[in-house]
């Protein structure tokens, strides 16, 4: 799929027609890796115009877009708002492949950046946690083992890290961390998820109690090695989502 981080001649960029097809193809790529999954919420306009720096018509325009191929419906009323009803349908191949490949040299560096910095931030951590962090980690560590649905995974999954980080005790570190997801999870808060998975699920459950022991013990390198592995995750989630993206295109072509 890749040679040496770079995209193959398969793989060059794509021209698209306009801003608006932009961030259509930056939400349903969004919604493809799992930053929003099938139920949530997506941010309102005003949010969702800061974060990706368009205008609200433009998030008008592309919303209305995923709502046209099936990707969201709108709702009304006091908790209205457009809401993911399916994480892929026939348009996603094509939006992830536009989305993801002009960007993937960077996201391969951003993947292994991300791993160095969870590193060093769970290292500090196993150095500098007290009482009250730890109890934060065991909480959602609870949360994460206890969740029943994809999204209270997400969301337990969240708080654990940002426990970690808390712990380390520099809000530089915090940020860094912060921006370095952003990134990876094209602009927007969350971490990429991807699909139900439960082997995944069991290892990010054995990796965070691992995590946990050794923060606690203060072994710091154990923590820091845990960590770095641990991110691999992420990039082995967007790493295949790419690759189905490449793949339901030749699927396509073949059967034309």
């Amino acid at each position: 799929m890749l040679d040496g981080g770079r995209p193959t001649g398969v793989l060059g960029p794509v021209r698209v027609p306009s801003v608006a097809t932009e961030v259509a193809d930056r939400l349903m790529t969004a919604i493809a890796i799992g930053d929003y999954l099938p139920g949530h919420r997506l941010p309102g306009e005003r949010e969702l115009a800061t974060l990706l720096d368009v205008s609200r018509a433009t998030i008008r325009e592309a919303i209305g877009r995923l709502q046209a191929v099936g990707i969201v419906e709108i709702r009304r009323g006091r908790t209205g708002g457009a809401y993911v009803r399916t994480s892929w349908t026939e348009a996603t191949a094509a939006a992830v492949r536009r989305t993801l490949v002009p960007r993937w040299p960077e996201l391969e560096q951003l993947f292994d950046l991300r791993g160095l910095v969870e590193g060093m931030a769970a290292r500090a951590a196993a150095l500098r946690r007290t009482d009250k962090d730890l109890s934060a980690m065991r909480s959602a560590l609870d949360a994460y083992a206890g969740a029943s649905s994809l999204r209270e995974e997400q969301e337990a999954d969240a708080a654990f890290h940002a426990a970690v980080v808390t712990a380390a005790g520099n809000p530089q570190i915090n940020a860094l961390t912060r921006d370095l997801l952003m990134r990876v999870s094209l602009g927007f808060p969350t971490e990429p998820y991807g699909e139900d998975d439960p082997e995944t699920y069991r290892q990010a459950l054995s990796e965070h109690r691992a995590m946990y022991e050794a923060i606690s013990a203060r072994d710091a390198e154990r923590a820091g090695s845990i960590a770095e592995r641990h991110f691999t995750l992420t990039a082995d989630m967007m790493r295949a989502m790419l690759e189905r993206g490449l793949n339901d295109s030749r699927d396509s072509r073949s059967g034309s």
